[in-house]
């Protein structure tokens, strides 16, 4: 699967296969010969989804995102793997919004990562019956103090509420 499994903390020596998958991606393709509207389906489509299996499961440290969005940028701008500052037309930042704000609607790996890690928080709440429930989960405290400000619990026939789990108890399982 191209993850690296072992039980120590993740390394860039762990992460640079990633990028360089997004790297050697590049050299097949001609991208000078195509116009912005070809490189821009390119990243949002292949660049874009190369990381996406990686980012489900660890958390990506800030400098390999920097490199695959270099990539990116420099792909979408010149269409080759290497661009100057002054090819860059827009702010990165710009182009990372959604179109309807304005932007090409290019996916913040970032937080696109964030959202992945948190949808483990939500198919453990939902599908308790899964596996890995119970495992070490791929996310910090921030991560699970995002997914409880964001998320509320409904009592509803009660059938299935895990007392002693869900944000409305205290860590030790008493109301607050």
């Amino acid at each position: 699967m191209g993850l690296p499994l072992h039980v120590r903390q993740i390394r860039r020596v762990d992460i640079q296969p990633l990028i360089d998958k997004v790297g050697t991606r590049l050299s097949a393709w001609k991208g000078r010969l195509l116009n912005k509207a070809g490189r821009l389906r390119l990243v949002n489509y292949v660049l874009t989804s190369i990381p996406t299996y990686h980012l489900t499961v660890f958390r990506v440290q800030k400098w390999a995102i920097k490199k695959i969005d270099k990539l990116r940028r420099s792909f979408l701008w010149k269409g080759a793997k290497k661009a100057n500052g002054g090819h860059c037309l827009v702010k990165w930042s710009k182009v990372m919004k959604p179109k309807n704000f304005g932007g090409l609607g290019i996916l913040d790996l970032d937080l696109f990562s964030r959202a992945l890690r948190l949808r483990w928080l939500w198919y453990e709440w939902v599908s308790p019956e899964k596996p890995w429930v119970g495992t070490a989960l791929p996310m910090n405290a921030v991560d699970r103090q995002l997914f409880r400000a964001s998320t509320s619990v409904t009592l509803g026939d009660g059938k299935f509420l895990a007392v002693l789990l869900d944000e409305w108890t205290g860590a030790d399982g008493s109301l607050p």
